[in-house]
């Protein structure tokens, strides 16, 4: 992720700050407040990850920012140390305005694969049950219907979702979507990193599903240039960027629930 601007105008606030990571902490990772025992390392006001390997409504709970610097356990001192000894804790450079927007690329690592799609109907492997309103883009070289781009306009059935149009080939599981949220939704999942945002947590595809997160404003990057994503931005043939590579998407998003007093019940 990073820093976009801030809706009320102002500068980013940069503050060293205490983080704890049993493994590391990435540059442009977004932060939350530990809620653990001392003993994990994650108490006395140190920050973790804002992902969760749970479930996506409880990642960046007490979100602070991101991290404008990499941590590791070869840190001095490492990002693994207990927050409850007498020895040096591990800090990083933090932003942590509250009303701060980062820009996170929807990642594709957990690209969902269909089953089906048939005339407008696409089957999800796995569910597609909060997949209306989103941007489908099939983001796998190796897929006939690779760079289409369609809408998903209802679910009518937990994995079955009704797009805007047919494909343009016969589509195989070769095919592969990401999910991309459009502006004032509730968004996806953080990647596993908290550096992007993703199709789904860990093993549950939860789309819509990050409800500490807000969509402020999407964008996809192709041939065409960098652009506002909207509902209208599925041109029939697809898009890719120049080379035959893939389009990229990022969201621009805010904290609703901040470790600083932006926050909702």
């Amino acid at each position: 992720m990073k820093w976009a601007y801030d809706l009320c105008g102002a500068e980013p606030i940069i503050k060293d700050e205490p983080v704890y990571d049993a493994a590391g902490i990435a540059y442009g990772e977004l932060l939350m407040l530990g809620t653990g025992a001392h003993t994990v390392g994650t108490g006395l006001g140190a920050l973790i990850t804002a992902y969760s390997t749970t479930v996506a409504s409880v990642h960046a709970v007490d979100a602070v920012g991101i991290s404008l610097e990499a941590k590791d356990t070869s840190s001095d001192p490492s990002v693994a140390t207990v927050t409850d000894t007498t020895a040096a804790m591990c800090y990083v450079k933090t932003i942590i305005n509250p009303f701060a927007v980062y820009r996170a690329e929807c990642t594709t690592a957990e690209a969902i694969a269909i089953t089906s799609w048939v005339a407008t109907h696409m089957v999800i492997a796995g569910t597609g049950d909060k997949s209306s309103g989103h941007i489908l883009y099939d983001c796998a070289t190796a897929g006939p219907n690779f760079g289409a781009m369609r809408l998903a306009v209802v679910v009518t059935a937990a994995s079955t979702v009704n797009t805007d149009s047919a494909p343009a080939a016969t589509a195989t599981t070769a095919d592969k979507f990401i999910a991309v949220a459009l502006k004032n939704w509730v968004s996806n999942p953080l990647n596993t990193s908290a550096t992007g945002v993703a199709v789904h947590s860990t093993g549950t595809p939860e789309h819509n599903g990050a409800t500490n997160l807000r969509v402020v404003e999407a964008y996809v990057e192709s041939d065409a240039g960098f652009e506002i994503l909207s509902p209208n931005s599925c041109p029939k043939d697809g898009v890719k960027k120049a080379g035959g590579k893939a389009a990229k998407f990022y969201n621009d998003i805010m904290m609703k629930d901040h470790a600083f007093g932006v926050q909702e019940a």
